[in-house]
C-alpha cells in the first residue's frame, strides 16, 4: 500500500467512525502488514484504518522512529491523567502541518494485539499524545477538532496554502 494512498484533509472517509474488528484473521493480518509498509514508506508515527480507507477499529503506530511498529485492534481509552499538556501534532493526512493540541498528558488504553490477545498500554508524554491521536481517527476525530479557534485558523491557512497556489 503506497504512501499515496493515504487519505488526505478533505477526504469524506476521515470523518468516520470505524466499525470494531469482531474476528482476527488473516485478512486482517494483510491489511495491518500493508499499514506497517505504509506507515515506514511514509516514515510517519501512526497510521489508523480510516486514513487508508479501512472503516476497521485498528492503527500501527512506532513510538521511536526505527522501533518496531506496533498494531492496536479495538483500542479504547480507560483511563486518563488529570493533568493536561500541549502537544504539537502531526498526521499523514495533513502532509506537512502540525497542529497544537491539549491532551492527557498520560493515559490508559486497553485493545488487542494483532493475534486477539488483550493488551494494556500505560503511556505518557509523545506515546499517549500518538495513541489518542490515533484512536481519535478511528472516531472520525481531527486534531483540528480539538485545537483552539486561533490554532485550528492557522492549521487550515496552512493546509489551503498549496492548493491556493496551485490555482
Amino acid at each position: 500500500m503506497p504512501d499515496e494512498w493515504i487519505r488526505q484533509w478533505g477526504d469524506p472517509t476521515l470523518r468516520e467512525l470505524a466499525v470494531p474488528v469482531a474476528r482476527v484473521d488473516d485478512l486482517l493480518r494483510r491489511q495491518v502488514e500493508r499499514m506497517r509498509r505504509a506507515l515506514v514508506a511514509a516514515d510517519g508515527a501512526g497510521l489508523a484504518a480510516t486514513q487508508v480507507g479501512l472503516l476497521r477499529r485498528l492503527f500501527v503506530y512506532r513510538v521511536e522512529r526505527d522501533g518496531p511498529v506496533e498494531v492496536l485492534v479495538n483500542p479504547r481509552v480507560v483511563a486518563r491523567s488529570e493533568e493536561i499538556e500541549l502537544f504539537a501534532e502531526g498526521c499523514l493526512s495533513y502532509l506537512a502541518v502540525t497542529v497544537a493540541v491539549e491532551r492527557p498528558s498520560a493515559v490508559r488504553i486497553i485493545g488487542e494485539d494483532v493475534e486477539g490477545r488483550a493488551v494494556t498500554i500505560e503511556a505518557e508524554g509523545f506515546e499517549a499524545s500518538l495513541l489518542q491521536h490515533e484512536i481519535d481517527h478511528l472516531d472520525g476525530i481531527l486534531t483540528l477538532d480539538r485545537a483552539e479557534p486561533a490554532e485550528r485558523r492557522r492549521a487550515i491557512a496552512a493546509l489551503l496554502a498549496p492548493r491556493a497556489a496551485a490555482a
